[in-house]
C-alpha cells in the first residue's frame, strides 16, 4: 500500500500531474496521458517505458517515443506529447 504521505509528492513522470492508486496500481490524473504504474512490495514502478500506457481513445497500449516525449497509438494514431512546462520570465 502507498502511503498518503508518498502519494501526496509522487508526480506523473511524464505529464507531472497527480496520482492515484487504483487496482493496486499509481493511475495519472491526466485522462489524455492515462499512463499506469505498477506497485511491486510497496514500492511504485515510475519508469515511462515499463507502465503500462493505455489510449484513453480505444484502449490499445501505446508506444513511448522517448526522443519526443510522446505516447502513439497504433491503431487510432492519437498522440500525447507532453509539453514542458512553462518558465516563470
Amino acid at each position: 500500500m502507498i502511503s498518503p504521505d508518498l502519494l501526496e509528492i509522487l508526480a506523473c513522470p511524464l505529464c507531472k500531474s497527480e496520482l492515484e492508486v487504483k487496482e493496486g496500481k499509481l493511475h495519472c490524473r491526466n485522462s489524455d496521458c492515462n499512463l499506469r504504474f505498477l506497485v511491486q512490495e510497496d514500492i511504485p514502478i515510475m519508469l515511462i517505458e515499463e507502465a503500462e500506457r493505455p489510449c484513453p481513445g480505444c484502449g490499445t497500449a501505446r508506444a513511448w517515443e522517448p526522443d519526443k516525449d510522446t505516447l502513439r497509438c497504433e491503431k487510432c494514431s492519437r498522440a500525447f506529447t507532453c509539453q514542458p512546462p512553462a518558465t516563470p520570465k
